[in-house]
Formats: structure tokens, sequence, C-alpha cells
């Protein structure tokens, strides 16, 4: 049984991790021995819920585990990530992999070097809804030429978060754009030639911290294929509603699929006042895709799978949508 310590007990871990984990630990497959987080009651409050211990140092932490889970702010992946492969210890971190395409080249070559895994969670890649569209383009040989990807939402926090600080997240072309980047190079079987994006602060915290709320790729890849992504943290509906809207068009030589949640009815609730439920906690991934990417994980860890997405896919994701960021601030078509 894999002994696993979870770093970063804040937004990710209550909204999705937490609950995998007591998943796979009722199922045997781990035993989630701490948590360590910054703020110390974040810390309890995630090793109460997972029946582990709270505890006050990281190095402490990583010296009784044979798995980090490292679930904090994108700034910190590389240090924590390199820290822990230093100890010999595996790592599954949150997209994405890390800040700078050179930080997630370090933690590449420091599991390389020591023979560890690290895994990325790029989490679309684990929800049926994808997997089942992937499924059908091949059964159905659909041979896609364009896919249109688009992912948006409101983003609820306020201007001196740390998402709204490119310097911490990189913003909504690398924190939400490295989802579409990877989902289109995935969906299309190819690798990226070149990429010209616009980006947009309609936001008054975008436009305060001199970031972009909203962001469109055109990508082009290997074979004359291309790829559309559109991310937004400036969609205008109140975020109570916790609405996140995905749209997909694949275009093939033998075919098309569309997805949209807009092609069905929303369900609203009339009582005292208006409500649209949020029936999974994440609206952008339901949570059993959290349960399918770590339980694949730990079993590729302990030898029984191979992985299905690797730090390198991630590596690649981050990268275009770097290229992606430094095409808007420039107005110019960039190399990937």
């Amino acid at each position: 049984m894999l002994k696993v310590g979870v770093v970063g007990c804040g937004n990710i871990f209550n909204l999705a991790h937490r609950d995998a984990l007591k998943v796979l630990q009722r199922e045997g497959l781990i035993d989630v021995v701490g948590c360590f987080d910054l703020v110390r009651e974040r810390a309890e409050e995630g090793a109460r819920a997972l029946n582990a211990r709270a505890f006050e140092g990281l190095d402490e932490l990583i010296g009784e585990v044979d798995v980090v889970e490292i679930l904090t702010p994108t700034h910190t992946h590389a240090e924590l990530a390199v820290k822990a492969l230093k100890a010999g210890r595996h790592v599954i971190v949150e997209k994405p992999i890390a800040l700078t395409v050179e930080e997630g080249e370090r933690m590449i070559g420091e599991a390389m070097k020591r023979g560890l895994h690290l895994l990325v969670g790029h989490v679309r890649r684990f929800d049926k809804r994808w997997m089942s569209m992937k499924d059908v383009i091949r059964k159905r040989n659909i041979l896609p030429t364009h896919v249109r990807k688009v992912e948006v939402q409101n983003l609820p926090f306020p201007a001196d978060y740390w998402y709204w600080d490119e310097r911490k997240s990189g913003g909504v072309a690398l924190d939400l754009g490295v989802h579409v980047t990877d989902f289109l190079r995935w969906f299309l079987d190819a690798e990226p030639v070149r990429v010209y994006a616009v980006g947009k602060a309609i936001k008054e915290e975008a436009r305060r911290n001199g970031t972009f709320d909203h962001f469109v790729m055109m990508i082009e890849f290997e074979g004359g294929k291309t790829g559309i992504g559109e991310v937004s943290w400036a969609y205008p509906y109140p975020s109570r509603y916790g609405v996140f809207y995905h749209h997909v068009d694949v275009i093939g030589r033998n075919g098309r699929i569309r997805y949209t949640p807009l092609d069905t009815p929303v369900v609203g609730v009339a009582k005292a006042s208006f409500e649209m439920p949020r029936f999974s906690p994440l609206l952008s991934t339901f949570p059993d895709a959290f349960e399918r990417e770590l339980e694949h994980f730990f079993r590729v860890i302990a030898g029984e799978e191979e992985a299905v997405v690797t730090a390198e896919d991630a590596l690649i994701a981050l990268r275009i949508a770097e290229k992606a960021r430094e095409s808007a601030r420039t107005g110019e078509v960039v190399e990937v």
C-alpha cells in the first residue's frame, strides 16, 4: 500500500482531491499518512477528513511517505516537486506542471535522473465525456483535421487572489489554457507547429493585475491540422451559479462531432428564489474523473499500468500556452 502525503489543502484539494483520496483509501489502494499546508488550520481540517496527521514541517512529511501530492499554487510546483524527488519520493502535481517550461524541464530531469514517477493532473483525459468522444472518433474513423475547444467561466476570486497574478498562476492563458492545449493535441494526435493568440482584459481584476481574463489561441499542428482554443475567467454569470461551460467541435474527414451544454435546457429550481443547482462541486470536471485519474497514477507508481498522460505531455501543453501568451503580447505568430 502506497503511503501518500498531501501538500496544499486549499481550493482544489477541498473541491476534488480530498474526496477522491477518501475513496481510494477506503478501497485499500493507498494510505494517506498526512497533510501539510502553510495555513495550519487547513492542514488540520484536511487531515481530519482523511484520518491522517497534520504535519508541521514539509521535510517531516516527505520523510514519512512514498508519494507526495502537490496541490499548491503553480509558482511553487517546481521547488516542491524537486525537493520531494531529491528525497526519493514519487510526485503527483496538479496542472500546470510548472509556471515556466524551464521549471518543468528541471522537474522532469530530476525525476528521470532518479528513476521516479512525475505525474501531472491533466484531469480532462479522465473525464468520461472526452474519453467517450475520443473513443467514438477512433471507432467511427472520424480522422479529425480541426478541433475547437472552449472552456469559459466567471472566476469568483478577488483581485488580490493568486490566480490573478501571472507571476504566480501564469494567468488564464496558462492556468486554464493548458487544459485546452493538451486537449487539442490529444484529439488531433499531432504536434504543434505555430500559434497566434489574442487576449483581452475584461474584468476589473484582470485590468488591475495587467493580465488577460479572456484568451483565444489559433494553433497549427503537423499534417495541416488546426486547433482553436478559447478560455475565459470573464464570462458574465453570477459566480454563485458555478457556471463553467465546455464547447467542443471536431471536424474530420469522415464526420463531425459537436458537444456543448447549451444544447440542453438549463435546470432551474424555483422556491423562495430561483436557483441553478450545482450537481458537481466542479462543473469543469466531474468528481469521478479525479478518482479515475488518481487511481491510475497510483497504479502507475505501483508498476501496474503505463501512464496515459506523461510529464512530457504536460510540458508540451505548457509550452504551447506559453508561446500563445507571447503571441498575444507581441501580436505575432510564434513558432512552437
